[in-house]
């Protein structure tokens, strides 16, 4: 099980220095530089998907993650030079930023939407060990998008069970494999609340996995702007049902421990399931 209590001696994590020529800050949470806002507080919000003149992505894209939070954990947590990797890229938005910015980038999807996406699952990268700098995965939030028709696809699996948490991990164990000791992790994920099944704390879950062998650096909220939000059924549904609409996404920020030890194992709901899972899918 995951060990929570808090270290005397945690191990030092490394911060990459502050790019230069960044002017000071006005009052407030954000501050405009060439198009996106520079987050100074752990609670992010932001006006559009995409920033500046361009799109990062494809527009429409469900589930695409704002670009704005990829630009700024990688101005954070990165160098330009930097390789950063992401193993879920979807429509391609950590390609656009990271190149934007000046770093190198590699990006894996089951389902390839862009010839410059490389066909792998997540759990099995073709790259070799402690190559990236820092990784990015936005991951599906259980199975209420279609994001393709592999089986394979993480998104096919409900938060309901423990088959979407032990996917997750041996993702997890993955991108610890691929991550430089000391490197960056930014998960961004939310909840899931399902009427008449009940609410599903992902962003929980996935930290007890994480934790085992991730250090915590951060974690941020991030305001959702999905249009469902605002749509009277939804709301109605909401007051009816006496439930929550899913109003921030978390963004976990973590580093691989600088000694590389260590892997996400079976902490929370998981612990002592993995073995027992395994023999169900045998039979």
């Amino acid at each position: 099980m995951a060990d929570f209590t808090r270290k005397k001696n945690p191990p030092k994590i490394s911060r990459p220095a502050k790019p230069s020529g960044r002017r000071q800050p006005p009052p407030g949470n954000g501050e405009a530089l060439s198009g996106p806002l520079f987050m100074h507080t752990t609670l992010w919000d932001y006006p559009s998907q995409n920033y500046g003149g361009s799109k990062q992505g494809q527009t429409g894209f469900a589930g695409a993650t704002p670009s704005y939070v990829i630009w700024n954990l990688l101005e954070r947590y990165s160098r330009p030079g930097d390789l950063v990797v992401d193993p879920m890229a979807g429509s391609g938005t950590t390609l656009d930023v990271a190149r934007d910015l000046g770093r190198k980038a590699l990006a894996y999807d089951i389902s390839p939407r862009r010839s410059d996406i490389f066909r792998a699952d997540c759990r099995q990268l073709p790259l070799e060990s402690a190559k990236a700098h820092l990784v990015f995965v936005d991951p599906p939030y259980s199975d209420h998008l279609d994001y393709s028709d592999d089986p394979r696809c993480i998104g096919k699996l409900s938060a309901a069970g423990d088959a979407y948490y032990l996917a997750m991990r041996d993702a997890l164990r993955e991108i610890h494999r691929v991550l430089r000791p000391g490197g960056i992790l930014g998960l961004y994920v939310a909840d899931s609340f399902v009427k008449g099944s009940g609410f599903y704390p992902i962003g929980f879950e996935l930290f007890s996995i994480m934790r085992e062998s991730f250090v915590p650096v951060d974690i941020v909220a991030v305001c959702r702007h999905n249009r469902n939000l605002n749509m009277g059924n939804y709301r109605r549904a909401a007051a009816e049902g006496n439930f929550f609409l899913r109003g921030f996404n978390y963004l976990f920020i973590m580093a691989k421990k600088p000694d590389g030890a260590g892997e996400p194992g079976t902490g929370g709901r998981l612990a002592g399931k993995a073995k027992e899972w395994q023999r169900g899918k045998k039979k």
